[in-house]
């Protein structure tokens, strides 16, 4: 078993041993090669505005319609999901608990830095 143990140790993470057995040749691994990621590229106002229409009309065929609301406190826009049959809020995206805890972040941020200013 130290055998072992002592030829394992003495291979280098680039190379690999080959062939048959518990001792072979060991050959060179070449590195693996980082892919590229493609650039991002910035959304423009009307793509958001096509892919909303596009996202009504599909919530549309499971009786659902979206409103997209700005809570100015948060600084975050909430969507809520509503029931048409019954015309009732189904959910809202991020929920009020979320949206409350920003707006109170944001107010004792602000407390602070008027604190310190």
């Amino acid at each position: 078993m130290e055998i072992l143990r002592s030829a394992v140790s003495q291979v280098s993470p680039d190379k690999v041993p080959t062939g048959g057995g518990a001792v072979g040749k060991v050959t060179e691994v070449p590195p693996l090669k980082k892919t590229a990621e493609p650039p991002v590229k910035p959304v423009s106002e009307k793509q958001v505005q096509d892919a909303v229409d596009q996202a009504n009309k599909l919530a549309v065929a499971f009786d659902r319609s979206l409103k997209y609301e700005y809570k100015k406190e948060a600084d975050v826009y909430q969507v809520s999901v509503i029931d048409t049959s019954k015309d009732e809020v189904v959910r809202k995206i991020p929920p009020d608990e979320v949206v409350r805890f920003m707006e109170n972040i944001r107010e004792l941020f602000g407390a602070l830095l008027d604190v310190n200013a």
